[in-house]
């Protein structure tokens, strides 16, 4: 009876390690019919594919403005948010006591005790160290919840974190991108300790989407769910073929194929010229690796930016130098950023496709997080994104093969992170 029992436990414990490691589903693609490739990600049949894949609708109309770092991004998130009238609902990941804190409780208590509704999602890992500043927010007024706080009854799911940034103003402006609530976002991005980040304030029909994307998971927070024409704008959405097309991408978790999996994959197999990719935690599936040498194989200039050393995250650094020399071999020019640790996510393919928003090329961000994205289809955009992109390259160094070669110790780190990469 004892060893049944124990085999019966043994089962629960593989069953429950295989949830929390679960991988993406998509390995490669196919593509059917007389065509030997996807479309080319300028034209018009990538867009119904895009849509069709992932359910994300572009929409024209839009203003799309590129905030870096928090020297740009706070000074414009305080002044739309003190000018609120009507209502607020904000998420950012990371929530930390110090300076930006409490600028944002002043705004939004003030905002609170004028009227405004104001709706606060926070993370419970990633603003666990807040404290009971979030108590002063309701005390003034505001709504605040708790996302997947840690609860026996929903265990199984408190690693799936709420990775999100949708900021909603009024239902006519929005913000996303990589930054957060804590002061390693103060400054340039340029220096030690500082964290260097790329986000889009948005107004148009896709601040519409962001809100959706807010509100779905405010309703798993507290069972309510929010709507109306003050978030909601009953007009109808302009046609794509008007300037800045935009729409949000949103991931959550999965057993089976996810829109970002689905989403990448068309990108990087549609791209025929360049793919630029900036991101802070560059650990990539072998799949995905393998979608980025066929790129470079077929004479697409495939450049990733990710931090180095500096980077909050040392196994997830060491997970992706594993990956480094086949990556490089197959022509993908790999770059670490020098200054300080690289937050930024984006991705631009053939001056024309881009995203800015919170995905990491990682197991988790594709398959175990809640996630968010602006994509657009913007050549002005996309130009703006490849300035930035190789700005940054101007403060980064080129890893090369020579450099691939680690020591005993580093390749036992490196191993050692790999077997973790599912949940890194």
């Amino acid at each position: 009876m004892a060893l049944i029992c124990s085999l019966f436990l043994a089962f629960l414990l593989l069953i429950l390690v295989s949830y929390f490691t679960r991988g993406t589903s998509i390995r490669r693609i196919r593509v059917l019919g007389d065509q030997t490739q996807l479309p080319d990600a300028r034209s018009a049949a990538f867009q119904k594919h895009l849509s069709l894949m992932t359910g994300t609708r572009l929409t024209g109309g839009n203003e799309i403005q590129v905030w870096l770092n928090g020297d740009e991004t706070f000074a414009r998130l305080w002044q739309d948010l003190g000018a609120a009238r009507k209502v607020i609902c904000l998420h950012v990941f990371v929530m930390r006591p110090g300076e930006v804190a409490r600028r944002l409780l002043q705004v939004l208590s003030e905002r609170s005790q004028a009227g405004v509704q104001v709706y606060v999602l926070l993370d419970a890992f990633g603003a666990r160290s807040l404290g009971n500043d979030y108590r002063r927010l309701q005390a003034a007024g505001a709504s605040v919840a708790v996302y997947r706080p840690l609860s026996w009854r929903t265990l199984y799911k408190y690693q799936q974190r709420l990775h999100m940034r949708a900021v909603v103003i009024d239902g006519r402006v929005g913000f996303t991108g990589g930054f957060g609530i804590a002061d390693q976002w103060l400054g340039d991005g340029c220096h030690l300790g500082q964290w260097r980040d790329t986000n889009a304030r948005v107004t148009g029909p896709v601040v519409t989407d962001l809100f959706i994307a807010f509100s779905t998971n405010w309703a798993e927070a507290t069972g309510d769910l929010l709507m109306g024409d003050t978030v909601i704008p009953p007009e109808e959405a302009p046609r794509m073929s008007q300037p800045q097309a935009a729409g949000i991408i949103t991931c959550h978790p999965s057993l089976g194929a996810t829109d970002a999996e689905r989403f990448f994959f068309l990108a990087i197999a549609s791209a025929r010229q360049r793919i630029f990719v900036t991101n802070a935690y560059f650990v990539p599936t072998r799949d995905l690796c393998r979608l980025l040498m066929n790129a470079a194989d077929r004479g697409v200039d495939v450049r990733v930016l990710t931090p180095g050393a500096n980077t909050n995250q040392p196994a997830a650094w060491h997970a992706s130098r594993a990956l480094y020399a086949e990556l490089i071999k197959a022509g993908v020019r790999i770059f670490e950023y020098r200054p300080a640790m690289m937050h930024a996510r984006t991705f631009v393919a053939d001056s024309c496709l881009v995203t800015i928003g919170t995905f990491n090329f990682d197991n988790r961000s594709m398959k175990l997080n809640d996630e968010v994205a602006l994509v657009a289809r913007d050549q002005r955009l996309a130009e703006t994104l490849e300035s930035i992109f190789l700005d940054d390259l101007e403060q980064a160094t080129e890893i090369r093969l020579d450099d691939t070669r680690l020591s005993v110790p580093d390749r036992m780190k490196a191993s050692l992170a790999r077997l973790g990469s599912p949940i890194l």
